[in-house]
């Protein structure tokens, strides 16, 4: 994946369920600690925490990099709006 803020490559592996919270905050908090290069460690270290009924590669290197860069995508589009918003206020207060 490229560095550096908003140039993530989304990858698409076709549609699935959506993951629950829980997994989500699992894969964060691996992708922190193992990084967005090594998905090999990222899916061994988040299967034990997996929602009942999902099948066995729903944690495959492929699936975690995938849901990783959704998660990107959808947090860095409204930090983007928020910078803009703080960016009109303080031109307007200099004027």
């Amino acid at each position: 994946m490229a560095s550096g803020i908003g140039k993530h490559k989304l990858i698409n592996v076709g549609p699935t369920e959506p993951w629950s919270v829980r997994e989500k905050l699992c894969l964060a908090s691996s992708v922190l600690r193992s990084g967005d290069q090594n998905w090999v460690s990222v899916s061994r270290a988040i299967k034990p925490f997996s929602e009942s009924g999902r099948p066995p590669d729903w944690f495959s290197q492929k699936h975690c990099a995938s849901q990783y860069s959704e998660l990107l995508e959808a947090t860095e589009a409204p930090k983007s709006v928020l910078r803009q918003r703080h960016i009109q206020k303080c031109k307007t207060a200099l004027i």
